[in-house]
């Protein structure tokens, strides 16, 4: 696939590819080797490196300062070296799903699969090989020639098609972009663990990634999640499927939601079932025909989130600081809706309520990387920018 890029200048530090975001499992085969190892954030990949993510896990790797290509779970991929002098590295994508993203101006970098190559003109664009290896590509934006020794189809905006072994590319009815892209889209924490009762036995399975979650730091809670555990109550599933959304397993979250014992929307576990479909739709900027009326911590926090998805004008961020607040009010020890309120202080500007929210969410939950960083733009905001680059760090 031909792609976008960026100057010479910037052109010869493409040469070399990064991982720069790393969730879960992600592994590397070096060169002249059989055995993985564990990839670090910030490693550089070389030409005939392979890369693979395990379950619930993913990785994004930058071809440049500006060119960004995330891969989900259970996906592997091989390094290619450029075509030409003036290419970048490439990419063969041997299973998997990657998502493409690049701001700046046209240039080139070659990825193939087991059953097309592309032309690609433009910024954003996901490429799925599944295991039959039938490779779809849909264009989220910009035009695609998709093309192999049988034919080949010029896409463009909010189109798809689909290639088998062996057979010409053929268009399909299209499909729907937040929907296609919800694996790699961030959801941020809203379940406070307090909304929970837990059983003695889980107490006991679940207590090393309930105080990393309550720490803040979600990955490494879903790390230290048990692996041969199965929820066996209301509680565990919905702590399992608010764990999953960390790393955008929105479809997996959703199925351990169907499986919730208790069908009274009074309930609590379908409230706070209720509550974590409220922040997809958020996330998904989808309008939910009648939103409950919050009561827990989860609730309202939740709710936060879909005020301010809904951009309505001088309304919508009032009305999600109201409900951040109301989490607070609720649950006082629950870290994240204090760094909530913070950055929706900092929204309208006021940066001293903002600083006061955001030092106590981090006194409770201390490895929040959401709360990390908005203590980064708020130093920047204070003319610190050395201090913020530290936050950012």
């Amino acid at each position: 696939m031909v792609s976008s890029a960026q100057s010479v200048a910037e052109a010869k530090a493409a040469g070399q590819i990064q991982a720069i975001e790393i969730q879960g499992v992600v592994e590397i085969k070096t060169v002249g080797t059989t055995n993985w190892t564990t990839a670090q954030a910030g490693q550089i990949l070389l030409p005939a490196e392979h890369l693979r993510t395990g379950p619930d896990s993913r990785v994004s790797l930058r071809w440049s300062n500006k060119s960004v290509i995330t891969f989900g779970a259970l996906t592997e991929l091989e390094i290619l070296p450029p075509t030409q002098p003036d290419a970048q590295s490439g990419l063969h994508l041997i299973r998997g799903v990657l998502s493409f993203f690049h701001r700046d101006q046209p240039g080139r970098i070659q990825i193939i699969t087991s059953g097309a190559v592309a032309g690609v003109e433009g910024t954003e664009f996901v490429l799925a090989v599944d295991e039959t290896e039938r490779t779809t590509l849909a264009v989220v934006d910009g035009k695609v020639r998709l093309a192999n020794d049988q034919g080949s189809l010029l896409l463009t905006n909010d189109e798809e098609a689909v290639v088998d072994l062996g057979q010409a590319p053929v268009r399909t009815a299209g499909f729907i972009a937040n929907n296609l892209l919800q694996w790699c889209f961030y959801y941020p924490a809203v379940l406070d663990p307090a909304d929970l009762t837990f059983s003695t036995d889980e107490h006991s399975d679940l207590d090393k990634s309930l105080a990393d979650y309550r720490d803040g730091d979600l990955l490494v809670a879903l790390r230290d999640y048990p692996t041969n555990l199965t929820a066996t109550t209301d509680a565990g599933r919905i702590y399992h499927a608010a764990l999953l959304l960390a790393v955008g397993q929105a479809a997996k979250s959703e199925a351990i939601l169907t499986e919730l014992s208790a069908t009274n929307s009074l309930a609590r576990p379908q409230q706070l079932a209720d509550a974590l479909r409220l922040l997809m739709a958020a996330v998904k900027r989808q309008t939910v025909s009648s939103p409950p009326q919050p009561q827990l911590a989860t609730e309202f926090l939740a709710d936060s989130y879909y005020e301010q998805s809904r951009a309505h004008r001088d309304k919508s961020l009032t009305a999600a600081l109201v409900s951040a607040q109301a989490a607070v009010s609720n649950s006082p020890n629950f870290g994240f809706s204090w760094e909530r309120v913070a950055e929706l202080e900092f929204s309208f500007g006021r940066i001293k309520p903002a600083l006061a929210a955001l030092d106590h969410s981090l006194q409770l939950a201390p490895r929040n990387a959401q709360a990390l960083a908005l203590k980064g733009f708020i130093l920047s905001a204070q003319d610190r920018p050395h201090q913020a680059i530290t936050w950012f760090d």
